[in-house]
């Protein structure tokens, strides 16, 4: 642990001296070259990082007073290159976070890429079932959100759009990225500029809870969005995708999100009560008089199997569930 303490130490003072001279000589330098110089150096970076992520074992560290993670190989795995390396110093990447937006990647094709230097904030936002209206619950958050955006200018906001497993692909693609406008058109309105706001939407790819699980069904149902430190990078697609590592968050397709996470989350709000079946009730006369729609019928009986004995004909006096999404 010493030696490596001291390695560690050596490696960081390297950087802070080789930052003084490229700070020191930039006195002397025009904004334009300046600027010339710091794209330069982005390319190095995105062409040194080109492998990452990577499946080489150990997985990185995470470096506690940076904020990124240091790596140090020392077995081999299908990316390359791979070798023992020393430490190296990464900052966190999603890469391709626009792969919604654009053509499948090619082979080596430069692609939009966040790279995320200091993350202030993980907050979520729920919503209720298929609205993508702001709840009164989740506006002090976003308030709270709004101030530390405007007290680090530095900092920009990546939202995610999220839906619960009920719908088409393609219905909840949208309805993830009404989610996530809200939240944008939130944070224009208090005044954060609309250029340091990007958004993504996932619809009901990440939903994890089944259609009996009202608590877990809320939580998919979300505006998920971090304030951070983020510059977007062009970093080209690999030959093939990226194999995942254990200590990274899948946050989608090729898109890794390293980095323990500081949530603030608005409060979970789903409830139930119970009906009372009448005479020559249908599920679908229920489901359209407590649900708002007939055709919701098959969720009313998915969460009442254990109530109601045949579907097509209800038994006066059974009690059965009505949820409050």
């Amino acid at each position: 642990m010493k030696n490596k303490a001291l390695i560690r130490g050596a490696v960081v003072l390297s950087l802070l001296f080789c930052m003084n001279s490229i700070f020191a000589s930039d006195w002397f330098v025009s904004k334009q070259d300046r600027v010339a110089k710091r794209d330069l150096q982005l390319q190095e970076l995105q062409e040194k990082f080109h492998w990452w992520p990577t499946d080489a074992q150990p997985s990185p560290v995470k470096d506690a007073d940076m904020g990124g993670y240091w790596w140090m190989p020392t077995q081999p795995g299908a990316s390359t290159p791979w070798g023992n390396r020393g430490y190296i110093y990464v900052y966190k990447l999603i890469y391709d976070y626009k792969a919604d937006e654009l053509p499948p990647a090619q082979p080596k094709e430069l692609r939009p890429s966040l790279l995320i230097k200091n993350i202030k904030k993980n907050v979520k936002i729920y919503f209720d079932y298929d609205k993508a209206a702001i709840r009164d619950d989740a506006r002090k958050i976003l308030d709270n959100a709004v101030w530390t955006l405007k007290h680090n200018p530095e900092c920009s906001i990546l939202i995610t759009g999220n839906c619960d497993i009920r719908g088409s692909e393609k219905y909840n693609e949208k309805l993830g990225r009404r989610r996530a406008e809200a939240i944008r058109q939130y944070m224009a309105d208090n005044g954060i500029s609309e250029s340091s706001i990007k958004i993504v939407s996932r619809g009901k790819l990440d939903a994890v809870a089944p259609v009996t699980d009202l608590v877990g069904m809320q939580k998919d149902r979300n505006a998920q969005f971090m304030i951070a430190e983020v510059e977007e990078v062009m970093i080209p697609a690999p030959d093939e995708a990226p194999v995942e590592i254990s200590d990274a968050t899948k946050v989608s397709e090729n898109r890794y999100l390293l980095e323990e996470e500081k949530n603030v989350e608005s409060r979970v709000r789903v409830s139930t009560r119970e009906y009372t079946v009448k005479k020559g009730d249908t599920l679908s006369s229920i489901a359209k008089q407590e649900l708002g729609k007939a055709n919701r019928w098959k969720y009313l009986y998915e969460i009442n199997k254990d109530r109601i004995k045949d579907p097509n004909k209800l038994k006066a006096g059974t009690k059965i569930i009505i949820p409050i999404e």
